[in-house]
């Protein structure tokens, strides 16, 4: 009866999982189909002076300091469209990946989001798409010279410089003057390749941004 019990409970929480997923829309696009990846950094400094960013305990409680953090890898259409929810798929189980990221992507209401919006456009396998991001931080990292306290404002062009890749791969978000996000673009295979044209559009930072 135990293990009945217990298969149970594994079979609800896997089809919770799979709810969760429907939910997820509109659905756009199929697996695997897209053409080129965005690494996502959150600037957390500007995300947590934010009504969401002040609820969120985890990223902006007493006693934190994160200066960029990952937002999500995000599969891509060079046309500046995307895919999303293109499929369902279980909820997000614990795993030595995802233990490891927790450290950089914070919170477990973002992980599931990312992983049914996004993730589940490159995979049905949780810890293939976690990899792939866990695969980039450990690559090119998430510029620790660039401190959440202490650094008012930096140029753009001294931004980029933090990670090892060309510039014509990153793009920088703001709101105002204020620096909100970095975006890398990276090909299928998750090396660095030039941005296209309508991720570039997309930049909309001055040559001095604030970081706070």
């Amino acid at each position: 009866m135990k293990t009945v019990f217990i298969g149970g409970l594994i079979a609800a929480f896997l089809a919770a999982g799979a709810a969760q997923a429907d939910q997820c829309g509109p659905a756009r696009g199929q697996p695997g189909s897209f053409d080129y990846y965005l690494m996502s950094l959150s600037w957390a400094p500007s995300y947590c002076a934010t009504t969401s960013g002040r609820a969120n305990a985890q990223e902006c409680g007493p006693g934190t300091s994160y200066g960029f953090v990952v937002h999500g890898l995000w599969p891509q259409y060079a046309s500046g469209q995307w895919p999303q929810c293109c499929q369902a798929v279980a909820a997000v189980k614990p795993s030595a990946v995802l233990d490891r990221l927790s450290r950089v992507m914070i919170g477990s209401s973002l992980i599931s989001h990312e992983w049914e919006k996004h993730g589940s456009c490159v995979t049905s396998q949780q810890d293939e798409y976690f990899g792939k991001i866990d695969q980039v931080v450990t690559a090119l990292g998430l510029a620790p010279q660039v401190p959440g306290t202490g650094l008012d404002r930096i140029k753009v062009s001294a931004l980029k410089q933090n990670w090892a890749v060309p510039a014509q791969s990153i793009t920088v978000q703001c709101k105002g003057r204020k620096l909100t996000e970095v975006r890398i673009c990276l090909d299928k295979t998750l090396s660095p390749m030039p941005c296209p044209a309508k991720e570039v559009e997309s930049d909309n930072c001055p040559g001095t941004v604030s970081l706070h």
